[in-house]
């Protein structure tokens, strides 16, 4: 038998087998009754093969070829590494791709993003952008410079596809897409690459691809198939993923940060997604009510612009059920295109009608709904003409509209290639013209000024990894008003207030879409003012660097005692890294004086060793040294084993508290329903943290929505099913009465309030949502600072609250001891720091967390969301706190 090796056709290795098969099927063809096919064999290739390698290396395999299947068939998905290898494959076939590695993502791929224009514009893709660097920030520019730059710069377009995992259909669709582009002869298309620099990213979670691939794999022809994962599609946030795009935590979001806004400047961001099954088969901008103030009018021109020839192309296509103007609104900053939107970028979002991830639906026409903003009912209305009438709906589908929206996006870039670039300039200036020269806001960088110098840095940083402009100058960083991001600066460093939309006199208002607060400074627990600086204070300044911040260390190198006032969460940071490190840690359980200067509770105290100087300097923490140990009882603190509840009904802060225990040098261990059902948490555990769950996840794994009943989620296969059961209950009430100590976040309060008839009610149990309602706000909180849990904190902070939370106690028995941590303030006026909330007269003097001790044990309950999103840094300490009272040792701890 002949072999079909690249190698047996003497063409060296590493042709792919397609290809080989080719060649004989060639070969093959020509063989003549006259001669031997061992003649022909010895003649042919010759010929053949150099003729065929140039047709091949012109031609490009076929996403399907390659992979060997139909791309786009029922039950049928490629997997981030045969999709990451067919572009590699693409990109040396096409003059016209350019293969750009992104950076590593959270599992150690790599994230690829492909650069597709003419192979005339690839040879020149520096050139280009830089001029769309420079019309990003257009300061110095004449009018003339800025029109000839537009002239001659390329329209870049960044299209981001399946950053939700289970949205996979745009991944699969990018394949094809990045083919037809990379072969194309049509004039029409030419044109368009000739005009348009088009950054295809084919999924911005290829950790999630691989999961979600290999999960749908092993359910097919299971009666799960096509149904949910048990875990999250991204190995911390899941779908929050797309809410990280300001606050940069991942190391995805970060990497594509990057590429946006610090090396290719797209103009154009197109974030393609799928939504539910029965509403509308696509969404195409405009957005709908409210609108954020501080976006700059001509990004919202320019998005219904290109919606607009999206649904018309739709249409042309015969592509029924387009809705725009409904479901999505333009407020709030949190995903891809939304942070764009404040950066002066084009921000379109796309959503398609999702079947059962590969596997097809039957839709009937009375499953078909509206809902939401804009589209309360199913039907014909101006913003939604033609909507579909039902029938099967498949992954194909899912590709072919979002192809549809994918090549109308690419069609209004090189039509409206010069009126992009000049009006991405012309943003820039009206941001920069809307400041001043002399006005600045200013972040002090040393205590007593700024509380916590640490959240000051990490303030100026965040907005640095956002491109902002950011100054260092004597004791502060110095953000100028008169920058390109002007807009969004000030919507990060403001307060919200969410604006009160009513689609017609006496309906009721558009509630937010997600959350409605963001503010950096309440966020951070960081001060920031607004100053005007003269000519020579404006001369002293220099840009931040990344490695600009608090240097850290030891006031008196060789002490034998040193002290750490707590401040902010890094001191929990360092704690857990002295610890590890051998260091002995202990806590001033009192206020103290020393060399003249006063120390409040907690603060830590450390024996003097060789670590501490490298410990201190990595954490940016400033160490005081000590003549003596404080007079006082000081409690040993010790390291915790920190037991991480994790339920099959993936849960996204779940995943949020993890990586962040994980960033604090916690290291968490996730617990599911069999390991708290087994009970001997007390051999795996010092204390067991609950996530923000509702009681019917935890005890038997079935989701609550809205004001409704709690129901089951799909049928799982075993053992991802239930939750812990009474007899995980009853195994948490042992390991409390025993000496262990558990912290419930947010809803899982409730849990442990009804499982272990804790003297705690939620005064907000019974609410409507008419009656009360807190989608994502900061609220004030007064603070009990004399507290372990509560240590480091101060007297005034803010909160995020998203639920229907809220205490009322009872005092302390002889069973229960009970400590208020901390309280809403006693005015509804004085609640709301920002964002936006119904009732707020409900919180008047509530309880917001609450300390117990219990048998021998420790409980915490904090009503609010102290770690959302790894966003809400200045109330961290109330969680970590909480861990570190568990290792705390000595009288009554």
């Amino acid at each position: 038998m002949l072999g079909l090796g690249s190698e047996s056709l003497g063409l060296g290795a590493g042709y792919p087998l397609f290809t080989c098969l080719t060649l004989r099927w060639i070969m093959g063809s020509c063989q003549t009754a006259r001669e031997p096919l061992e003649v022909q064999m010895s003649m042919k290739p010759l010929l053949l093969v150099p003729a065929l390698l140039a047709s091949l290396a012109a031609e490009p395999p076929s996403p399907s070829a390659f992979l060997g299947f139909p791309l786009g068939a029922d039950r049928q998905l490629a997997d981030y590494k045969q999709s990451s290898d067919y572009l590699r494959t693409l990109a040396k076939a096409s003059p016209r791709i350019h293969l750009v590695d992104l950076g590593p993502t959270t599992l150690g791929q790599p994230m690829l993003m492909v650069a597709i224009s003419s192979e005339a514009n690839i040879k020149r893709l520096d050139h280009y952008k830089g001029i769309a660097k420079k019309l990003s920030d257009p300061r110095g520019l004449s009018e003339a410079q800025i029109e000839a730059l537009a002239k001659e710069g390329k329209s870049i377009l960044l299209l981001t596809c399946s950053m939700h995992s289970t949205e996979i259909g745009a991944s699969q669709m990018a394949l094809e897409w990045a083919y037809d582009l990379a072969r194309t002869k049509d004039p029409e298309m030419l044109k368009r690459l000739d005009n348009v620099i088009l950054m295809l990213v084919p999924n911005l979670n290829p950790d999630g691809q691989n999961l979600v691939v290999d999960w749908y794999r092993k359910q097919l022809n299971t009666p799960f198939e096509g149904g949910r994962l048990p875990w999250l599609y991204h190995p911390y946030v899941g779908h929050d993923n797309n809410r990280d795009w300001w606050m940069l935590t991942q190391k995805e979001s970060r990497a594509m940060n990057r590429a946006a806004y610090f090396e290719w400047f797209p103009q154009v961001w197109v974030d393609e997604h799928q939504m539910g099954s029965t509403g509308p088969r696509m969404f195409v901008p405009p957005y709908t009510n409210p609108v954020a103030a501080n976006v700059h009018p001509l990004v919202w021109r320019s998005v219904d612009h290109i919606g607009g020839l999206m649904s018309w192309r739709l249409e042309q296509e015969r592509k029924a059920g387009v809705a725009y103007g409904a479901m999505f609104d333009a407020y709030w900053p949190g995903g891809t295109k939304n942070t764009a939107w404040w950066k002066n970028v084009v921000g379109v979002l796309t959503e398609v009608a999702s079947c059962r991830v590969a596997t097809p639906m039957e839709i009937a026409s009375g499953e078909l709904s509206g809902g939401g903003k804009g589209l309360e009912r199913y039907q014909t209305q101006v913003n939604f003409p033609n909507p579909w009438k039902g029938g099967t709906w498949r992954l194909r589908d899912i590709m072919d509209y979002q192809r549809t929206a994918g090549d109308a996006a690419l069609e209004a870039c090189s039509n409206q290639k010069e009126s992009l670039l000049k009006g991405r300039a012309r943003m820039a200036l009206d941001a920069v013209a809307s400041g001043s020269p002399n006005q600045f806001w200013r972040i002090p960088t040393t205590a007593p000024e700024q509380r916590d110098p640490l959240a000051g840095a990490r303030m100026a940083q965040i907005l640095r990894e956002n491109g902002v402009d950011v100054s260092l100058g004597k004791d502060a960083y110095f953000v100028p008003t008169a920058q390109p991001l002007y807009r969004f600066v000030k919507e990060m460093l403001e307060v919200q207030r969410y604006p009160e939309v009513r689609p017609a006199p006496g309906a009721p208002m558009l509630e937010p879409y997600d959350v409605s607060a963001w503010s950096l400074p309440l966020l951070l627990g960081a001060k920031v003012e607004l100053v005007n600086l003269d000519e020579g204070q404006r001369a002293s300044l220099r840009s931040m660097k990344e490695e600009d911040g608090p240097k850290g260390g030891l006031d008196k190198p060789g002490a034998t005692i040193y002290a750490l006032e707590r401040t902010g969460p890094v001191a929990s940071s360092f704690i857990n890294a002295a610890l590890k490190a051998g260091v002995n840690v202990r806590v001033a359980e009192a206020t103290f004086q020393a060399k003249g200067r006063s120390y409040p509770a907690g603060t830590v105290i450390l024996d003097g060793a060789k670590a501490l100087d490298g410990l201190a300097r990595h954490h940016g923490l400033a160490l005081k040294s000590l003549d003596r140990l404080p007079e006082m009882p000081l409690a040993q603190q010790q390291s915790v084993r920190v037991g991480l509840y994790k339920p099959w009904n993936a849960s996204m802060d779940e995943g949020w508290t993890r990586w962040i225990l994980e960033q604090a040098g916690f290291a968490p261990k996730s617990l599911d329903n069999a390991a708290l059902k087994a009970g001997k948490l007390a051999e795996t555990c010092d204390v067991l943290v609950l996530p923000d769950l509702d009681k019917a996840v935890i005890m038997e794994g079935r989701m609550k929505r809205g004001d409704g009943d709690a129901k089951p989620r799909e049928d799982m296969p075993e053992p991802y099913t239930g939750g812990i059961g009474k007899e995980g209950a009853k195994a948490i009430q042992t390991f409390v009465e025993n000496g262990g100590t558990v912290v419930a976040v947010a809803s899982s309060c409730e849990f442990l309030i009804d499982e272990l008839a804790l003297p705690v009610r939620n005064v907000l149990a019974r609410t409507k949502s008419s009656d009360f309602e807190c989608p994502g706000a900061l609220l004030h909180l007064k603070v009990e600072p004399f507290h372990p849990v509560t240590w480091g904190l101060p007297a005034d902070s803010a909160a995020f609250q998203k639920g229907r939370l809220a205490f009322q106690t009872s005092p302390s028995n002889s069973q229960v001891q009970r400590t208020v941590l901390a309280s809403y303030p006693g005015d509804q006026r004085d609640i709301l720091a920002s964002g936006w909330i119904r009732g707020s007269e409900k919180l008047e003097r509530a309880t917001a967390a609450v300390a117990l001790r219990l048998g021998k044990g420790k409980v915490v309950l904090l009503g609010f969301n102290a770690q959302f999103r790894a966003q809400t840094e200045a109330t961290f300490p109330f969680l970590f706190n909480a861990l570190h009272w568990a290792g705390l040792k000595g009288k009554d701890k």
